[in-house]
């Protein structure tokens, strides 16, 4: 049996992504851009990937939003999987990503310890084990078969550099807004595409 494929797409646009601020568990809508490269991915992975057999994405508006388009073209019911949801930083929920990283030291505190939470958030242990055992659920459950899975940019670039680097604190590229990426989890985690974009010529 050939290994299955997840087709990964980060969600469209949203304010706080234009406002360089933090929104893990807050549930922010997309901007009308947002809806526009939802609709552009939509038809993308409908014209690319037809062969998809299933469809997940975190329990977010701004998932299932970018989400609603790829199911209309692929004929599947969007599955949401609360384990794909964005990092979530509790008492630092909505703070600009400057003062993260220079008021509280963020990344600098997530490479020393993977057991650091701000109060009320996740740890990157937390969220690297709940991510990668939701995406690896979604490909025992499809195994041979593409999967397309609708997430968030924060917790897959730590997932990613977990998964193929071997530490999450090493994976430094960003999946862009509506960017689709495939990952192969037989018999080792590799990519097989990162970030084409596109699709999105003109949005």
């Amino acid at each position: 049996m050939s290994p299955g494929i997840l087709t990964l797409v980060r969600h469209g646009e949203t304010s706080a992504n234009l406002d360089g601020v933090w929104h893990g568990s807050t549930d922010t809508p997309l901007t009308e851009r947002g809806r526009a490269q939802a609709e552009r991915v939509g038809a993308y992975i409908g014209e690319t990937y037809p062969d998809s057999v299933a469809l997940y994405a975190s329990p977010r508006t701004r998932t299932l939003d970018t989400a609603a388009p790829i199911a209309r073209a692929l004929g599947l019911e969007v599955q949401v999987e609360p384990g794909l949801a964005e990092y979530d930083l509790g008492d630092w929920e909505g703070r600009s990503y400057r003062e993260l990283a220079e008021t509280e030291k963020l990344w600098e505190r997530m490479k020393t310890d993977p057991d650091f939470a701000p109060r009320g958030g996740e740890s990157p242990t937390q969220v690297r084990d709940r991510m990668t055992g939701a995406l690896r659920r979604i490909e025992a459950t499809h195994r041979g078969d593409r999967v397309v899975v609708v997430t968030h940019g924060g917790a897959l670039s730590l997932v990613l550099g977990d998964l193929l680097d071997g530490d999450y604190s090493n994976w430094h590229r960003i999946m862009t807004n509506a960017a689709v990426s495939e990952l192969e989890l037989q018999p080792t985690p590799h990519l097989l595409s990162f970030n084409p974009t596109e699709h999105l010529q003109g949005v």
